[in-house]
């Protein structure tokens, strides 16, 4: 006989397997340089200054503008590598601290205390990479929409991890 769909709990592994999906889209999102797209950039470039069409600038004026559009190139890909290199110590630290947690069969209190620390930890890391990406949202030309779906994800990261600490509390009196 099976249990019917509605009462049926998520397994602990979920957590991991939610993990991979989620890491893996961010992954994705890093590959396309978090969804910068290049004529998003140059309709910003001139909006900024003020030029309704680039193909007319002369002397004086195209130098300005070749000037300034380097210059954001550069800002540009120096910003995406140090973004890529935060988010990617992001993910690096709750799969550490996920894993490390579940690689703790808790059989006194220290260990079950320990056990939750890092549960804890890779709790923030998922709220710092939140963090990291909306900085992002706020920094770049981006699509926001491709990012609402990761921080949906991010969320039931959170709320997984959160549901396996608690069911963590089962250990406490069978280590007392």
């Amino acid at each position: 006989m099976s249990v019917i769909k509605a009462k049926r709990h998520e397994s602990q592994f979920e957590v991991f397997h939610h993990w991979y999906q989620t890491r893996k889209e961010i992954t994705t999102l890093m590959l396309f340089d978090f969804g910068l797209h290049p004529e998003r950039q140059e309709r910003s470039l001139l909006h900024r200054l003020n030029i309704p069409d680039p193909a007319q600038l002369e002397g004086e004026a195209l130098e300005r503008y070749n000037k300034h559009k380097r210059r954001m190139a550069s800002v540009v890909s120096w910003y995406l590598e140090q973004q890529r290199n935060t988010v990617h110590d992001c993910i690096a630290a709750v799969n550490e601290h996920v894993f490390v947690a579940n690689s703790i069969f808790p059989t006194c209190p220290e260990e079950l205390t320990e056990r939750r620390v890092h549960q804890d930890i890779a709790i923030g890391q998922c709220f710092r990479l939140k963090q990291e990406l909306q900085y992002t949202i706020e920094t770049l030309e981006v699509d926001v929409n491709r990012y609402l779906r990761i921080a949906e994800m991010i969320d039931r990261e959170i709320g997984l991890i959160k549901a396996w600490r608690k069911s963590d509390n089962k250990f406490k009196s069978a280590v007392k």
